[in-house]
């Protein structure tokens, strides 16, 4: 059996196609769309595994309120040499917390290209292939589990330029490190399929006739623009492809550094000398995967002193219970889920309230959109660029298909409308397109030796 795969950097799915329809699996029980789920792994101290909404119930579950107890590990020597002085051997050791049950994983698939080689998990080494094979691994089970077949074969998405990529060798790399992880995780054959050109052959099933179309995949890591003809299958043309590394991870954190850190400390003042309150323990907040290093004995410490002498006591003790409690998903989770609200309403609300944080932080969409008008500004010359090369002229262009959950900010879908006129823009289907469009291609319907950048 051979699936359509989308690792997402926030969702993932998985589909066959009949040749005729395309059956989206139920990978998420918990989830209130199945078929959705979100890319994310927690991993237990025994080393039990937890994926999707699972993995973060399950954190939420073990880790909000918990004590924690720093102790020294030994994690090995390292030999240190001087000028003039002989070469000696230290023992390297590093704070943990022995009490921590887990820990959780997420946008794993933005570190493909970066020098992210893998982690230490309660005393065990994982790659960063590693780690994501156990996810896909995972999904592989339960759809053999669904549909009683062994899958063998899959058609992976992958993203024009991956995210934080430079260039033709960096998107190398991160194939490369994609194809070994999917292969760990079981698929024999692994092939890869553009993820916008995917998202266009599930919209082509709609379609009765030829049509050139300008696909706007807009998700969690990255932003995929794809100008290609569509309609008879022996005659799809992909015109051009474009990208940037933008997308709704970079514009959470962008809320949080502009509207939140003041919550936790950001512009008040320690110490009798009244010094502002030093920046790193506030700017770490706006990178998830920075804030568990923040637990340590020092920075509670200095804290504790600037609770004591700061001229805003309420807000650092706010940021201690953020480290200590593990309130630091939660409020990412608040920041998403307030921005995802912006796309019907003009008004969301960010709310996280505990005994020592009571964070009440109005966020309006014209803030937001202020607040992320320069990635707008790049996306949009990313859009007019990828037309350009395309060769065809605005007029030309049939149809829009805007897909993934970025796709539903209004400003993009009124940059799109005013580009090419509201009338052409369409919604594909916002989490599904793509693995539906992959599962085409593996099931025999999507365009054969696409290859890598799509080419026919």
């Amino acid at each position: 059996m051979r699936i359509g795969l989308d690792f997402g950097t926030t969702n993932s799915g998985a589909a066959a196609f009949d040749g005729r329809r395309v059956h989206l699996f139920p990978l998420d029980p918990t989830s209130h769309d199945p078929t959705v789920i979100r890319s994310t792994l927690y991993v237990t101290r025994d080393h039990q595994v937890f994926i999707g909404r699972e993995a973060i119930d399950t954190y939420y579950r073990q880790n909000i309120g918990r004590p924690s107890k720093m102790m020294h590990q030994y994690i090995g020597e390292i030999e240190m040499t001087f000028a003039e002085l002989p070469t000696f051997v230290k023992e390297v050791y590093v704070l943990v917390d022995e009490l921590t049950p887990g820990r959780l994983l997420h946008s794993l698939k933005s570190e493909l290209t970066g020098g992210y080689e893998g982690t230490m998990i309660f005393g065990q080494y994982y790659e960063l292939e590693e780690l994501i094979a156990i996810y896909l691994r995972e999904i592989r089970q339960r759809v053999e589990a669904e549909t009683g077949e062994r899958v063998d074969g899959v058609v992976l998405g992958r993203p024009v330029n991956f995210r934080g990529g430079d260039g033709e060798t960096d998107s190398q790399r991160a194939e490369d490190r994609l194809r070994r992880a999917a292969e760990m995780a079981g698929f024999r054959d692994v092939v890869f399929g553009l993820e916008p050109v995917a998202a266009a052959l599930h919209y082509e099933l709609s379609v009765q006739e030829p049509q050139n179309v300008v696909v706007f995949d807009f998700g969690g890591g990255t932003l995929d623009v794809t100008v290609m003809r569509i309609g008879k299958p022996g005659q799809r043309r992909v015109y051009a492809t474009g990208g940037v590394g933008i997308a709704g991870d970079a514009f959470d954190q962008r809320i949080i550094e502009a509207l939140l850190l003041d919550h936790f400390g950001r512009g008040s003042t320690w110490d009798e000398d009244g010094n502002p309150f030093p920046s790193q323990y506030t700017h770490a907040l706006v990178d998830w995967q920075t804030i568990p290093e923040m637990d340590r004995p020092e920075t509670l410490h200095f804290l504790q002193i600037a609770q004591r002498t700061g001229s805003h006591p309420a807000r650092v003790r706010a940021l201690e219970s953020l480290l200590v409690d593990n309130h630091a998903i939660r409020l990412i989770d608040e920041v998403e889920q307030a921005k995802v609200a912006l796309s019907d309403a003009h008004f969301a609300l960010i709310r996280l309230a505990s005994e020592d944080i009571d964070v009440w932080q109005p966020l309006t969409r014209s803030q937001f959109e202020s607040l992320i008008a320069e990635a707008a500004r790049r996306i949009e010359t990313c859009l007019t660029d990828t037309l350009q090369r395309s060769g065809l002229e605005v007029d030309e262009v049939d149809t829009v298909v805007r897909t993934g959950g970025s796709a539903q900010i209004p400003c993009f879908i009124d940059l799109m409308g005013r580009i090419f006129g509201p009338e052409k823009v369409v919604l594909s289907d916002v989490f599904s397109g793509v693995t539906a469009g992959l599962a085409i291609r593996a099931g025999g319907g999507g365009m054969e030796g696409m290859g890598r950048r799509g080419e026919e």
